[in-house]
């Protein structure tokens, strides 16, 4: 078993109030953590996967680009670019902040309770997907997502939703739609 990931917790504000095991925050109702969701887009298609099977939250459920936790002493950034070679052996550059949101989101006996940035971006369109993370990906337009989603909500993760809408909302859209 690998070493024990340690979470930063927040208020609905994003302000530090301790740190957590990640087993500990996604318990029973969980306990309000930091997180990040990435669009990243090429060739004017945005990459989704779709969780794998093994994962404990939404085993199979259709995802954002790529999703982590910031850890203690990291900035989103980091934690992006981090995450970005760890899910799908992808470089990534500056992904634009382009909105924020709180969410709980019950699963059984867990949850996700999260403060979580939607972080948004170009990059060389070059992956090698971890199967740990996911069993399969796709590229699809800001509006065949939108379809999609719109005809099929429950094959989403609740934060992809979220993620989503906000990035619909923020300025940043314009340039990928």
């Amino acid at each position: 078993m690998g070493k024990q990931e340690i979470l930063i917790l927040v208020d609905d504000n994003d302000r530090e109030i301790g740190t957590d095991t990640r087993e500990n925050c996604h318990a029973g109702k969980g306990k309000r953590h930091r997180a990040y969701t990435a669009l990243i887009f090429h060739g004017g298609k945005m990459l989704l996967q779709q969780r794998s099977r093994k994962k404990l939250l939404w085993p199979g459920a259709w995802d954002v680009s790529f999703t982590s936790h910031v850890y203690p002493g990291e900035t989103y950034q980091q934690a992006a670019a981090r995450r970005a070679n760890e899910e799908l052996g992808a470089k990534v550059g500056e992904l634009e902040d382009v909105y924020s949101f709180v969410y709980f989101a019950p699963q059984g006996e867990n949850a996700e309770n999260e403060f979580c940035r939607v972080l948004v971006g170009d990059f060389d369109g070059a992956i090698t997907p971890n199967s740990d993370e996911m069993s399969s990906i796709r590229w699809a337009s800001v509006a065949e997502v939108a379809k999609d989603l719109a005809a099929n909500p429950g094959s989403y993760t609740p934060w992809f939703k979220l993620s989503f809408e906000g990035f619909l909302k923020s300025v940043a859209s314009s340039r990928y739609t």
